[in-house]
């Protein structure tokens, strides 16, 4: 006897899930990878003068805001995927206000990082 088939339904809510969950550990991992490399990177310049510190931290800075952006952006997508799965009113409006929060700490880290 051959188990049921199963609709499409039933195979695509699983998967977003797992996928969700996929992105939501990919994005704490590019943020700890982020910071521990900035951190490795900020511990080997205070060897330096202070004159090349003063270079260098601009790139330390731009490497981990770099690394935060993506995973506020991989943030976003999550959302919207777990939105799918469940799209009531109230969950829509809160996406809304994530996404918007998201958006604009994105738009200022690239700003903060945007070299002169």
């Amino acid at each position: 006897m051959q188990p049921p088939a199963l609709t499409p339904k039933e195979f695509i809510r699983p998967f977003l899930g797992y996928l969700t969950l996929g992105i939501d550990v990919a994005a704490g991992v590019v943020i700890a990878i982020s910071i521990i490399r900035g951190f490795i990177m900020y511990i080997k310049l205070l060897r330096r003068s202070p004159l090349e510190q003063t270079k260098e931290e601009e790139g330390i800075k731009r490497f981990v805001g770099n690394g935060l952006i993506l995973a506020l952006d991989l943030e976003v997508g999550s959302d919207i995927i777990k939105t799918i799965l469940a799209p009531s009113e109230s969950d829509l409006i809160s996406l809304a206000v994530i996404v918007t929060i998201r958006i604009t700490l994105s738009w200022s880290l690239s700003r903060d990082i945007k070299p002169i």
